[in-house]
């Protein structure tokens, strides 16, 4: 695990996009929008059948690769436990 920690500007947000662009098994995603649901899996209703499916969240998504969460310390208390 790496912990990127630093002022504002200082292009912590790009560097982070700019890994999850070149590497192969990269998820980047944004702790504003994420809960941890998102970040681990969910259940949803296929719109075609109507039966719900497990769909895999950011860290499923990104085993043996790199799942680059920025934004972290925006999450709620609860997500970031996940």
């Amino acid at each position: 695990n790496v912990c990127i920690v630093g002022d504002p500007a200082c292009a912590k947000s790009q560097f982070l996009k700019y890994v999850a662009s070149f590497m192969p098994r990269a998820i980047y995603t944004s702790g504003k929008a994420s809960s941890a649901a998102g970040l681990t899996a969910s259940v949803a209703k296929d719109a075609e059948t109507g039966e719900f499916c497990i769909e895999a969240g950011a860290l499923m998504l990104a085993d043996n690769g790199i799942c680059c969460i920025d934004e972290f310390d925006k999450m709620d208390q609860r997500d970031q436990v996940a």
